[in-house]
C-alpha cells in the first residue's frame, strides 16, 4: 500500500504541482490550427488553471484513464488533496508552453509530446540545519546542469529557485486529452499501460 500511495503522489506531481498563494502566469507558443492542436490547447489550458486552482477532481480528468488500473481514482483524490492540504506542495510559477510536436495518429488515438520551461519553488525540508540546505542545493545544481537548468536558494524564506524545463505526454484515445510528464510516462510503459507507437517516441 506504501508503494501505491507514493505512485498516486507521483502520477500527479510530476506534471501539476500546487500554486497556492502564488503569482503565477502561464503562456502558450503553440502553433497550428487544425482542430487537434485547437482542442489540445483547450485542453492544456484548463489543465493548466486546475493546477493552479489546486482543483483536483479537474486533474483527476486529465489523467490517463488506464492510469486508474494501477492506483484506483479515490486514492489518488484522497492522497493528493491530502498533500496540497498539507501546503508541502512544491509550487510552480512562470509556464510558458513553447512548442508541440506534430500529432501522431494510431490506432487507439492520437499523441504528441509538448515541451515547456517554467519556475519550481521547493520548501527546505530542514529549515533547521543549513548544512543539509547547502548540500541539497549542491545535489540540485548536479542535477540540473546536465539538462541545462538552473537552482538557486534563498536563505531567508528557505526556498529553492529550480529553473528548468519539461516535456509533457499528450494522448487522446477518443476521451478527450490526457497528461503526463515524460519520466512519468516511462513508468505507464513499464507497466504495460501506453501503445507501443507512444513507447517508442519516450525519450
Amino acid at each position: 500500500m506504501k508503494k501505491t500511495l507514493l505512485l498516486a503522489t507521483a502520477l500527479l506531481f510530476i506534471t501539476a504541482c500546487s500554486t497556492k498563494n502564488a503569482q503565477v502566469s502561464s503562456t502558450s507558443a503553440l502553433a497550428g490550427d487544425t482542430e487537434e492542436m485547437k482542442t489540445l490547447k483547450s485542453a492544456l489550458d484548463l489543465y493548466t488553471k486546475a493546477t493552479i486552482n489546486n482543483d483536483v477532481p479537474t486533474l483527476m480528468s486529465f489523467v490517463y484513464p488506464k492510469v486508474f488500473t494501477v492506483v484506483p481514482k479515490e486514492k489518488m483524490t484522497e492522497v493528493l488533496t491530502k498533500a496540497y492540504a498539507s501546503g508541502k506542495v512544491p509550487v510552480i510559477k512562470n509556464v510558458k508552453h513553447l512548442k508541440a510536436e506534430p500529432i501522431e495518429k494510431y490506432d487507439g488515438g492520437m499523441f504528441t509530446f509538448i515541451d515547456s520551461s517554467m519556475t519550481t519553488e521547493l520548501k527546505s525540508p530542514r529549515t533547521d540545519n543549513p548544512k543539509f540546505e547547502a548540500y541539497m542545493l549542491e545535489m540540485l545544481k548536479k542535477q540540473l546542469a546536465p539538462k541545462g537548468g538552473t537552482v538557486s536558494f534563498d536563505k531567508d524564506k528557505h526556498i529553492y529557485i529550480v529553473n528548468h524545463s519539461d516535456r509533457t505526454l499528450a494522448i487522446n484515445e477518443n476521451d478527450g486529452w490526457k497528461f503526463a510528464g515524460v519520466n512519468q510516462a516511462k513508468k505507464y510503459a513499464q507497466k504495460g499501460l501506453l501503445a507501443q507507437e507512444i513507447v517508442s517516441k519516450l525519450n
